[in-house]
């Protein structure tokens, strides 16, 4: 199985559209693609109550959701999890993926109980999440919006620059394509 994050570094800068490309260019890995989001990220834990989690499979293709688009790419199977608090329910994630060979999540905060396979850090605008650090730290790549600013651009990663996240560089997909074959 191989596993692949892909994480921004702010909202509404193109991950959805980002996943959607790899999905679409790299049809031989029949993905199952999910998406992680959360509700109230500030929700206290100190009260021991069980957090809230729901996975949702969607079943219809379309540009409506963000998971219909990753089936409308060509994913084989795409799920929505949302959450509340800032703790991912990875087992709750692992029992929905059962034997699934390849997944590509669309978080941050996976790689807090996840160590993926390949990790492409989305840069772009001037907002940076507080979850981004962290999936910084691991990265293997980044994918840097043409235009936006370089201040936050780390030094030593990998760098792919495109002028569009839906329109991926042969060069990036041939990239992924070599690291993700060998965990296939």
């Amino acid at each position: 199985m191989a596993i692949l994050v892909v994480g921004g570094s702010a909202k509404d800068i193109g991950k959805t559209g980002l996943v959607c490309a790899i999905i679409s260019a790299l049809r031989e890995f029949d993905w199952t693609a999910i998406k992680i989001t959360a509700h109230n990220y500030e929700k206290p834990e100190t009260d021991n109550t069980q957090l809230d989690c729901n996975i949702l499979e969607e079943t219809r293709a379309g540009q409506q959701t963000d998971t219909g688009r990753y089936l409308a790419a060509g994913a084989r199977r795409s799920l929505l999890i949302t959450r509340s608090g800032s703790t991912v329910p990875i087992d709750t994630i692992q029992s929905a993926i059962r034997s699934d060979r390849n997944v590509i999540f669309e978080s941050n905060r996976i790689v807090d109980v996840l160590k993926p396979d390949v990790c492409l850090a989305l840069i772009g605008g001037e907002e940076r999440k507080p979850s981004f650090d962290r999936l910084l730290r691991i990265a293997d790549a980044m994918v840097h919006l043409r235009g936006s600013s370089s201040a936050i651009l780390p030094q030593g990663l990998t760098r792919f620059e495109v002028d569009a996240v839906d329109q991926i560089p042969i060069e990036l997909v041939e990239w992924l394509r070599k690291r993700l074959a060998t965990q296939r």
